[in-house]
């Protein structure tokens, strides 16, 4: 009986097996492989005539991104524009009412005129080009002469020193650090 029952157990096993076999397997037409080629052949000879979507998103797409780069072009345009023009013409002298005046882009021979005049003090330039320097300063005009020489001498190339009635500006050497 133990036999007869390995035997079925064989043969069921077989069976199974076969037909795992068959579902597996794909059975295709043999004109199916022509059909395919027909089909992909007539769809790239109508791209000419009506885009297919993905050429379609594409172009889309391209044309996101000029618009994006053509946006960030004229952008930047006007933030170098604007930047360049605000350190040409905009100059600011703002005098607070606690004695604190706020330079905003002022040439140097500007600065040191006013606090010249402030000490009654005579400003000398040795060096010409020092006068079209620009700078954003705060000036406390309570405060004495020579905190304010100080202050400029912070300034990296800048020399300014007090002799008698007069401020002397300079460039700054390198002995003189």
């Amino acid at each position: 009986m133990k036999t007869n029952d390995h035997h079925e157990d064989k043969a069921l096993r077989q069976v199974i097996a076969e037909q795992e076999k068959q579902s597996t397997k794909i059975h295709l037409p043999e004109d199916f492989a022509d059909s395919v080629m027909k089909r992909i052949q007539a769809e790239q000879s109508s791209v000419g005539k009506r885009p297919m979507p993905i050429v379609r998103l594409r172009k889309v797409a391209a044309v996101i991104a000029l618009a994006l780069c053509l946006t960030g072009l004229s952008y930047a345009a006007w933030e170098y524009r604007t930047e360049r023009l605000s350190k040409v013409h905009a100059t600011e002298v703002v005098e607070l009412p606690d004695s604190i005046v706020t330079f905003k882009n002022v040439r140097l021979d500007e600065i040191v005129s006013r606090v010249g005049q402030k000490y009654n003090h005579h400003v000398v330039f040795y060096n010409e080009a020092l006068r079209e320097w620009r700078f954003q300063i705060l000036w406390d005009s309570t405060k004495s002469l020579s905190e304010f020489v100080q202050l400029l001498n912070e300034f990296d190339g800048l020399n300014v020193t007090e002799q008698g009635d007069t401020i002397i500006v300079d460039i700054q050497t390198m002995e003189k650090k």
